[in-house]
């Protein structure tokens, strides 16, 4: 009787084990994450109009990194940074090839003239729990854009905030008009 007593809380116990574990933890790809900020660009003379910017680069000067390089769309998806309340990108109409050379006396009327603004997001983060695979997602409130020409005629005319808060990416965030 000890015998058959003790197979049956040994069994008893590995049961109590095994019940316990969980398979591994991976975040899938369907779990909402931190959204990407949504930009569309729309034409200034018919502003119901969406239009595609000419090889637009989008680059993080700070890392020296290029987000989009020479991408012909109406609408991008850009990362917020998720450790500090503002991020900044130059944003550049008729980029060239990063080894191209620049017509220098301009004299040449089919090729574009690059044009930079640099656009400044600000805005406030909340971190938010999604699961224990994974993990926290950070979400943006009360965004707002600031627009810098710098030297050149600044090619981003107006824009408009669609939604302040940046929860996830189903729709436009900004509109810009040029």
């Amino acid at each position: 009787m000890n015998k058959i007593f003790l197979k049956i809380i040994l069994v008893s116990f590995g049961i109590f084990l095994v019940s316990g574990c969980q398979r591994d933890d991976l975040c899938p790809a369907s779990t909402d994450t931190t959204p990407l900020l949504i930009i569309k660009f729309f034409d200034i003379e018919e502003p119901e109009e969406t239009r595609s910017p000419t090889n637009l680069r989008v680059w993080d000067r700070e890392r020296d990194t290029i987000l989009l390089d020479r991408v012909n769309v109406d609408s991008i998806a850009i990362p917020l940074k998720t450790f500090e309340d503002n991020t900044e990108y130059a944003f550049t109409i008729n980029a060239r090839e990063i080894d191209e050379d620049e017509d220098e006396d301009g004299d040449d009327p089919n090729i574009l003239i690059p044009n930079t603004d640099i656009l400044r997001f600000t805005y406030g983060r909340e971190q938010v729990y999604v699961n224990r695979a994974c993990a926290y997602k950070v979400i943006y409130a009360d965004l707002r854009l600031n627009i810098d020409s710098g030297d050149d005629e600044a090619w981003i005319q107006t824009y408009t905030i669609e939604q302040t808060e940046v929860e996830d990416e189903t729709n436009r965030h900004i509109s810009i008009f040029y």
